[in-house]
């Protein structure tokens, strides 16, 4: 298997993980209700931890396993799967928003403004985008078409950030995924030229 084959197995493999991570939080965060919030919000904050610290270890296999421009077959391929975590991703911001009074009820653990939420998606988002960046450099013949899956989460993000805003020394994106995951993981992204 050739290093370009490899590396083409581990970005499929991540994105897939992703979309499942990610649906699992937007699954648990659709099925938040009052009677449940005491333990789902936990869930929940969990959930959306455990997908940005997954997500930050594919980050580093993918920067061990190369950094060529893919075929555009497999640039196709790419898009293709990232589509349909892109659409996980913006679903469980839509979830958050219309799930906003039950996650902050007074019975909820991540009352009583959403900061924890805020938190928690701020470092979604900044390891997302970090990750896009790292893709852009693979494909190349395809970036149209990834800039517009990374504006649909820049918007769901941007959406659920003005219900659950995080702290100010979180705006950074960095703080935040300091403090959901405890310590900086990320390399460099490459450059994309």
């Amino acid at each position: 298997m050739s290093r370009q084959q490899h590396a083409a197995i581990v970005v499929l493999e991540s994105i897939r993980v992703l979309t499942v991570d990610t649906a699992g939080a937007r699954s648990l965060t659709r099925d938040a209700n009052p009677a449940n919030v005491s333990g789902q919000g936990h869930a929940i904050q969990y959930s959306i931890a455990g997908a940005v610290i997954t997500l930050t270890a594919w980050i580093n296999a993918v920067s061990e396993v190369g950094h060529a421009p893919f075929e555009d077959n497999v640039a196709l391929k790419v898009i293709a799967d990232l589509t349909a975590c892109v659409h996980a991703y913006t679903d469980l911001m839509a979830a958050l928003v219309e799930k906003h009074d039950v996650l902050t009820a007074p019975s909820s653990p991540l009352a009583p403004d959403g900061v924890i939420i805020g938190g928690a998606i701020n470092a979604f988002q900044f390891v997302l985008a970090i990750y896009l960046l790292w893709l852009r450099g693979l494909v190349p013949t395809r970036r149209a078409e990834l800039n517009a899956q990374a504006k649909l989460t820049q918007e769901a993000f941007r959406l659920a950030a003005e219900r659950y805003p995080p702290q100010p020394d979180d705006l950074a994106g960095a703080k935040a995924f300091e403090a959901v995951c405890g310590k900086r993981l990320l390399p460099e992204p490459p450059t994309g030229k």
